[in-house]
């Protein structure tokens, strides 16, 4: 592999042992992200057991939904940002320094929330709600000298996810939680119709042509379901919405060959990810239109189905490719793909066929996403830590 290092020896990552952490958004996030996703778990599963018992404010559950989004899932989102909005705009998104304080305040929101018991109400909302206010501010300026229109839309979810947080501390916590998670099943459609196709093109040799009427017309159906869900809205209606939505992102998904991507991991990982949101959108219409479908069953196709796989294959390809490796991963971190897609099967059909064993499949499934990502973590983080083998910056 030349210059390249070999993906499942991190001991033998690089001569240099020099400290790049905080020379890339994508580099913190990617690291401490999953880190405290598998924490936060394990934590869960402790508190939900008797086991663990901290001093928060919060019930186990509650806890659970909020750190699975604003903290695991915002990290993400943030380092994806942080390293996207250069390459679109030119312009430079924090580093260094400036980088470190917004990743203190992301831990900062997540230990206080823990100890939220300890602390004023409002000052663990100010911290925590800073986190996102902050990386809004951190893509905007670029964006705007750049006049990248295009994508200022990003910077309007993040400040909508940071009123959704904001909501979960004054009181209104299943409102706060719902705009949130609809915020960001938002920003996967639109992220995923972007890049899946353009990664997808490559490795298998083909072009996949561009639809625009059918990506405007995914996206707005999309849009418009999310929105009457988060304002709970005509049941009928919003329930409507959400199949018809499905139906649009699913033929847009079937358009892209997930089918000949068997052969490489880092595509069929988002072609999956990209199926569960899919899902998740028609068993909400399902079950808003009265079917027997809980509606936590389309929670966690978004979440442990879409937001596990879609997080997971991205961290894996962008760590490659802007830290100067091939595109390419072993067996580890196949095995790691293959394991949290295990989870979000037990996770959503586990609970939904057989209820009465509930506590066993969430059991299972937890098992499979930490050792996911536990893998990740193994190969990844002296990728994350260290510098490029090339010198380059990056």
């Amino acid at each position: 592999m030349g210059q390249y290092i070999r993906l499942e020896e991190p001991g033998k990552t690089s001569p240099s042992r020099r400290f790049a952490l905080f020379r890339y958004g994508f580099r913190p996030f990617f690291l401490l992200g999953p880190v405290f996703g598998m924490v936060s778990l394990a934590c869960f599963i402790l508190w939900m057991t008797g086991t663990l018992a901290p001093p928060s404010a919060w019930d186990a559950i509650s806890w659970h939904r909020h750190e699975m989004l604003f903290g695991y899932t915002a990290a993400i989102i943030a380092g994806f940002l942080f390293t996207a909005v250069p390459n679109w705009t030119g312009g430079l998104t924090p580093k260094g320094k400036v980088l470190a304080v917004i990743v203190a305040l992301w831990a900062a929101g997540r230990a206080t929330l823990l100890t939220s018991a300890l602390w004023p109400g409002w000052l663990v909302a100010a911290v925590d709600c800073s986190f996102l206010i902050a990386c809004a501010g951190g893509i905007t300026s670029a964006l705007i000298k750049s006049g990248n229109r295009r994508n200022y839309v990003f910077a309007v979810m993040l400040l909508g996810m940071a009123c959704a947080n904001a909501l979960t501390h004054a009181g209104h916590a299943d409102l706060g939680i719902r705009a949130a998670l609809n915020v960001i099943v938002m920003m996967m459609l639109l992220m995923g119709g972007r890049v899946i196709p353009s990664f997808t093109e490559r490795p298998i040799s083909k072009q996949i042509p561009r639809r625009p009427h059918l990506d405007r017309a995914a996206l707005g159906l999309a849009a418009a379901a999310l929105i009457l869900d988060a304002a709970t809205f005509f049941a009928p209606l919003t329930g409507s919405a959400f199949l018809t939505a499905a139906l649009t992102s699913g033929w847009r998904l079937a358009s892209w060959h997930g089918l000949r991507t068997a052969r490489h991991p880092l595509l069929w990982i988002l072609h999956a990810g990209y199926a569960w949101i899919v899902l998740g959108l028609a068993l909400r219409g399902l079950s808003l239109l009265g079917c027997d479908i809980p509606s936590t069953i389309a929670t966690h196709a978004f979440t442990a189905g879409g937001i596990g796989s879609l997080t997971l294959g991205m961290m894996a390809r962008v760590s490659l490719g802007h830290s100067g490796r091939l595109l390419i991963t072993g067996k580890i971190m196949t095995f790691s793909f293959l394991c949290v897609t295990a989870a979000a099967m037990l996770r959503v059909f586990g609970a939904w066929l057989w209820p009465e064993n509930a506590m066993l499949w969430l059991e299972w499934a937890t098992g499979f996403w930490l050792l996911a990502f536990g893998l990740y973590i193994w190969v990844y983080a002296p990728i994350l830590i260290l510098p490029r083998p090339d010198g380059r910056d990056g």
